[in-house]
């Protein structure tokens, strides 16, 4: 008995949303959700089209071969044009997954011609050579793709996956392939060993699909998925086919639409938006929740057929062996679990050893700033500022410059409390009651006389109300004010400060006449992104401020303002009760 040729390619694809520098094609989100509809409209127009035998037999089995010869060609193009847009070694990847579906698809037109202008399918014949060496590229593929996106001491984790399913699809397969193949089949030689190869490839195959899918990570997950998807159908196709041939002879019908599924999925992951995202950057060593569950479904699915099996005394030793060999992958996938659970539990214990003795040392730096350097600065603007009335202009000139670098390492100072106390509480402090009258107002004078150059002015009055925030409120707004002072470029630096109550929420407004903050350069002046303070643009102080203002469960942004320079908005939430 052979297994049907349809059986051959599955291919991972995916496919992003441009191909090559200078010819671009790009499948939108909504673009792809149409594409979904229309691929299953026309799978269920085809399964029609075979059921109701439109054109007689011979339209009949023309159209069932020009559809899944077209299909996998499709394929195999959009495969090929992900490669083109892909860099290296992703463009290798897609690269041998297009080859081998171009091999399916030269495959399933060599079986068209035979079927329909030389007389017959041979079996073993030339389809069979397209067929069985499209396995090779799709799995190197597959194999390449994988390499791209895992490191190696995740390797032997995604083995043992890999197994576990390869063997529970194996004695799935046994009991309903296999084993009455071998059994009822009285064909020998080469005619047998192909039929055998065509759905051992295709476990081999399905089982790597499977594992790279489980195990992918980023936005291209979704394509990957895809793809084991369409290894999946092509498998469950080419095991139906053998079930159908043993028991009763195949003929042409709907079956053959299987395939078709399986091609249009394979096309629609190579077309997908983010097929050609290169693999992010993630610690292997933490495990996603799909990855540790994911191989039980094959597991779980191979222990009920070896269950039934035996229950209805139709198991053979074989089958009982691969029953046993599932349970033996499972226990040793499980047993490096929980070794490599247990080494990741080490190395967290001593982290936080680390942790906690660089915390020591940081609340040992934090009273040295609070207490000696803020102190001998404190001394050196007392003493500066006497020696101000007895120079001449230009040595107070000299002396004025010297007094602001010194301010400055003391506002650094405050700056470094604030953030030393935020690392004290795990940087989860509590909300309580905060007046935002009495904070701004202080802070403002304070600033006031930091800086005697520089007009604060407010706009209207402050809000009476209580908002949710705690003791370093004022710390934020300092910040922004020293911000609105020190990056102003105006001969004579203005800031002006607005507050608005509503129902919910309080509004701050600080504006300034400076430079302003160009829209692309916002969010990186408060550091947010996966560099935090080594984002281009940002400061300590504002990073602080957004810190601080995200605690509270408020929202801090940047704006143009009208008369130029910028305008930062804080929005904190109103304390009910």
């Amino acid at each position: 008995m052979s297994v049907d040729p349809h059986s051959g390619a599955s291919d991972p694809a995916g496919s992003d949303s441009e191909l090559g520098s200078d010819t671009r094609f790009r499948f939108e989100p909504t673009q792809f959700r149409w594409a979904w509809f229309a691929a299953g409209v026309f799978v269920l127009a085809s399964i029609g089209w075979m059921h109701l035998s439109i054109g007689g037999p011979r339209g009949t089995l023309l159209f069932s071969n020009l559809v899944l010869t077209t299909s996998a060609a499709t394929a195999a193009v959009a495969l090929g044009l992900l490669a083109h847009q892909s860099e290296s070694p992703n463009a290798l990847g897609w690269g041998l997954t297009a080859v081998g579906t171009g091999l399916f698809a030269a495959g399933e037109f060599a079986w068209m011609c035979y079927e329909l202008w030389l007389g017959g399918v041979p079996f073993p014949g030339v389809p069979d050579l397209f067929y069985l060496s499209d396995y090779c590229f799709l799995a190197a593929g597959l194999l390449v793709i994988a390499a791209s996106q895992h490191r190696l001491g995740s390797l032997l984790r995604i083995t043992l996956d890999g197994l576990l399913v390869a063997i529970a699809l194996l004695a799935i397969n046994w009991q309903f392939v296999l084993e009455p193949m071998l059994t009822e089949s009285a064909a020998g030689g080469a005619t047998l060993w192909v039929s055998a190869a065509y759905p051992t490839l295709d476990i081999v195959l399905g089982s790597i699909a499977f594992i790279v899918a489980a195990h992918a990570r980023g936005p291209r997950r979704v394509p990957i998925t895809l793809l084991a998807a369409g290894n999946l159908v092509w498998a469950f196709g080419d095991s139906a086919f053998a079930y159908l041939s043993i028991t009763g002879g195949y003929v042409y019908s709907e079956l053959d639409m299987i395939w078709l599924a399986g091609n249009l999925i394979v096309m629609l992951a190579a077309l997908h938006p983010a097929a050609a995202t290169p693999p992010p950057e993630v610690d292997r060593r933490r495990y996603a929740f799909r990855e540790t569950v994911a191989p039980y479904a094959p597991f779980l699915l191979a222990m009920a057929v070896t269950g039934y099996a035996a229950s209805t005394a139709s198991l053979d030793p074989v089958g009982l062996a691969l029953g046993v060999l599932v349970l033996l992958a499972l226990v040793a996938r499980q047993s490096y679990v929980f070794f490599d659970a247990a080494a990741l539990s080490r190395r967290l214990e001593r982290s936080e050893a680390v942790l906690s003795r660089r915390n020591e040392e940081l609340l040992l730096l934090n009273r040295i700033v609070r207490h000696d350097i803020r102190n001998d600065m404190a001394v050196v603007l007392g003493w500066g500022e006497e020696l101000n009335d007895r120079l001449d202009d230009d040595e107070r000139a000299m002396l004025e410059r010297m007094l602001d670098t010194t301010r400055h390492t003391v506002e650094l100072t405050e700056t470094l409390q604030a953030f030393t106390e935020l690392w004290d509480t795990d940087g989860d402090r509590d909300t309580e009651p905060t007046p935002l009258e009495t904070t701004l107002t202080e802070t403002i004078e304070r600033r006031r006389e930091a800086y005697p150059d520089a007009d604060f002015a407010v706009d209207g009055s402050v809000p009476a109300v209580t908002v949710r925030a705690n003791s370093l409120l004022s710390t934020v707004f300092r910040n922004l004010l020293n911000n609105a002072v020190q990056h102003n470029d105006a001969a004579e630096p203005r800031v002006t400060i607005a507050a608005a109550s509503g129902p919910e929420t309080v509004t701050i407004r600080v504006s300034d006449n400076g430079p302003g903050i160009p829209p692309a350069r916002r969010d990186a002046a408060f550091g947010r992104g996966e560099k935090g303070l080594e984002s281009e643009g940002s400061g300590v102080g504002l990073y602080l401020v957004d810190t601080l203002v995200s605690q509270y469960g408020g929202d801090v942004r940047i704006e143009s303002n009208e008369r130029g320079g910028a305008v930062f908005v804080v929005e904190l939430q109103r304390h009910s009760g």
